[in-house]
């Protein structure tokens, strides 16, 4: 089983002076299982990576990318239009694309967490077989 990485879980692990640093830090001491960033949310956390840290955390990212401590992943059409069916049978939540697209590859690659420190977003959108995906404690 892997672990889907969104961006403020990235972000928070990254910046020693973000509320959820030690959190994402003791979290990723006990996780045992590959760890998976979604391209989407890879533009995501470049842009609060070089807005709060500077371009040497994106390529801090980058490197662990390319060295295989974080896997890559990408969404497919399908995920694309299960994400968009996600974000608008949650509307009144205004969840972004991004969330419906991070459960809907969770459910195609069978991964049960979702590393996130915005659970609001991810908690309304109701995944095929149930159950809650958001994997932190804050």
């Amino acid at each position: 089983m892997s672990a889907l990485l969104d961006a403020s879980f990235l972000v928070a692990a990254a910046d020693m002076s973000d509320v959820n640093h030690d959190a994402a830090l003791r979290w990723l001491g006990r996780i045992d299982e590959p760890l998976l960033i979604a391209g989407p949310s890879l533009g995501d956390a470049d842009a609060l990576l070089q807005r709060g840290l500077g371009s040497d955390a994106s390529r801090r990212l980058v490197d662990a990318i390319v060295e295989g401590s974080v896997g890559l992943v990408h969404p497919s059409v399908s995920d694309l239009v299960r994400g968009a069916d996600l974000m608008a049978s949650a509307a009144e939540y205004q969840p972004r694309l991004i969330d419906g697209v991070l459960i809907a590859m969770a459910e195609r690659l069978g991964i049960h967490r979702i590393a996130t420190f915005e659970r609001r977003p991810l908690a309304v959108l109701v995944p095929s077989g149930g159950g809650f995906w958001v994997d932190l404690e804050p």
